[in-house]
């Protein structure tokens, strides 16, 4: 039986990091920049895809989404031919993209450490300004308690990654 894992949470909660790491150690781990086509940034309303990003641009940022087209996800699952799996990602349509796991984990991190790594970080630009960290900010806490209701596991992404990982892999069994 194969089992499909989510990594899940905020922008600089880890999930990139530990995808990285989760493959040092031999595990079937996809980040989400590996898949090209699996996610688009539309607008709110229009819904139209949109072919650039604004990431610094907080009235930008909140008329997109980040959408994961669901068949495509649920073909990645199935074809993964690992006895485990784990998919690291974040899209505006996680709860209906839930069903498709066996197990959710949310890296939860706190807003300062999450602040320090979205700030400095290289690999992505989303989240590096303070407005952009602040309208983050302003729902972080209520999403985070309502993926609790629906059963995310927490993993506290304060920890150093090795611990996280250890943990994930820990809570995996």
């Amino acid at each position: 039986m194969k089992t499909s894992i989510c990594i899940t949470w905020v922008a600089g909660s880890g999930k990139s990091a530990v995808s990285d790491e989760l493959k040092r150690l031999g595990y079937s781990s996809h980040g989400i920049e590996e898949w090209y086509g699996l996610f688009a940034m539309v607008h709110k309303e229009t819904w139209k895809i949109s072919d650039t990003f604004d990431n610094d641009n907080q009235e930008w940022v909140k008329q997109h989404r980040w959408i994961c087209d669901k068949n495509k996800l649920q073909k990645l699952i199935d074809d993964n031919p690992q006895k485990i799996a784990f998919y690291c990602w974040i899209a505006s349509n996680i709860d209906e993209l839930l069903p498709l796991f066996d197990k959710v984990f949310l890296l939860k991190a706190n807003e300062k450490i999450l602040s320090e790594r979205l700030t400095t970080r290289t690999s992505n630009d989303f989240g590096r300004t303070p407005e952009v960290q602040k309208w983050v900010f302003s729902w972080k806490e209520e999403r985070e308690n309502d993926m609790c209701k629906k059963g995310a596991i927490i993993i506290d992404a304060n920890n150093n990654l090795e611990k996280v990982v250890a943990e994930i892999l820990k809570q995996s069994n």
